[in-house]
């Protein structure tokens, strides 16, 4: 069954391929796909203002429209898996250094 918001069809394949893990997807089923900063920050135990100024300086993906930010939850897989992506390109850097070595 295929997910729609409004008029547009949700990229399920996308959602699950930036959630490989299965760790998220089940959780954020209850919310809606363009979240809030509130629902954001119910989610990940933040509060809204500190989601705001992550959507501020572009840390978190997420669109404006006129003094409301919206976040589509591949926007916030995206950044929950940002963290681990780096520090698993951190730990492939080192041990390639390792072997150089």
């Amino acid at each position: 069954m295929k997910e729609t918001y409004g008029e547009m069809e949700v990229d399920e394949q996308r959602l699950k391929a930036a959630d490989p893990d299965g760790l998220y997807l089940f959780m954020l089923e209850e919310y809606p796909y363009m979240m809030t900063p509130d629902h954001v920050a119910a989610f990940t135990g933040a509060t809204s203002q500190e989601i705001r100024k992550l959507l501020g300086r572009g840390e978190m993906q997420g669109c404006r429209i006129g003094i409301r930010w919206l976040v589509p939850k591949l926007g916030l897989l995206n950044y929950l898996y940002k963290d681990r992506r780096e520090e698993e390109g951190d730990a492939h850097e080192e041990a390639a250094m390792r072997q150089a070595l």
